[in-house]
Formats: C-alpha cells, sequence, structure tokens
C-alpha cells in the first residue's frame, strides 16, 4: 500500500484527488441551490435546469471517475464544459437578459458611500453573479481533465 506521500507524487493520483473534490463540491452546491430555489422551482422552470444536471453529474461523476482511463476522463471533461453553459443560463437567467446591466449595477452599488443603501424593491432578487460559481467550478473540473502529467506517462 502506498503511503500519502508516494500517492501525492505522483501527477495523476493529485488530478484524481482534485477531481473528487470538485465533484464533492458540486454536491455541495446542489444541495444549495436545491434550498436557495425552493420558492421559485413551482413557478419557473428554468431554476430547475441547475438542481437536475448537478444531480445528473453527481451520479455520472463518480462512474466517470471509476472509469477516468477507459472514457471517465473525456465524459467528465465534456460535462464540466455543459457545467459551464449551465451556469452562463444561470448568470442570463439571473441577470434577467441584462447582464452587463446588472453587473454595472452591482458595482456601481460597491463603491458607493457605505451606509448609504436605496431602498431594496419588494421583489426578491435572484443573486446575479451566483451562477457564475459553476462557471469557476466547471473550469476548474475541465482543466483538471484535460491536464496531462508531464512525466511522458500517458493517461489514456
Amino acid at each position: 500500500m502506498a503511503s500519502a506521500r508516494q500517492l501525492l507524487q505522483r501527477p495523476e493520483a493529485i488530478q484524481k484527488i482534485l477531481l473528487w473534490l470538485v465533484l464533492g463540491g458540486l454536491f455541495i452546491l446542489v444541495v444549495e441551490i436545491r434550498f436557495e430555489h425552493r420558492v421559485v422551482l413551482a413557478e419557473k422552470w428554468q431554476s430547475w435546469i441547475p438542481v437536475v444536471y448537478l444531480l445528473f453529474m453527481s451520479v455520472l461523476g463518480p462512474v466517470c471517475m471509476i472509469f477516468f482511463k477507459k472514457f471517465g476522463r473525456k465524459l467528465l471533461a465534456l460535462c464540466f464544459i455543459e457545467l459551464a453553459v449551465v451556469g452562463s443560463l444561470g448568470f442570463w437567467f439571473h441577470a434577467k437578459g441584462k447582464p452587463l446591466e446588472k453587473v454595472v449595477g452591482i458595482v456601481a452599488t460597491d463603491f458607493k458611500e457605505p451606509g448609504h443603501l436605496e431602498e431594496a424593491d419588494e421583489e426578491q432578487v435572484a443573486p446575479v453573479l451566483a451562477p457564475l460559481s459553476l462557471v469557476g467550478l466547471a473550469a476548474i473540473g475541465a482543466i483538471l481533465c484535460l491536464w496531462r502529467s508531464e512525466n511522458g506517462v500517458k493517461q489514456e
């Protein structure tokens, strides 16, 4: 049995450990998104997109990790790229089709004098930038899947 030190000296082991951590983070995120979307799930079909896709990845991700060298690495990379699309769609939906306007509003609010906030609308506002966390995790996951070790060992 390899010691932890020996295991961490192998690039493919580090790659897999980091991928397991990203997949675990996505599972935690699906629980959070499901909770945060609880009010709008019955009203807007779009709110189901990240929940369903992340549940799909929660099942397919471990299967891809088991068969990582055969087909899992490429399939998981594709899933992460699709997750970036899901996050981008979420950004669009949260911004109500006006992402640039909403981001400018957020930045302008951040630069206002502290303690002088404008009154918020009574309507609950979706966090505009939150879906971009999916894009960031997807980018990390895709890079890890496509990463090749530098010691010349082919990982396929």
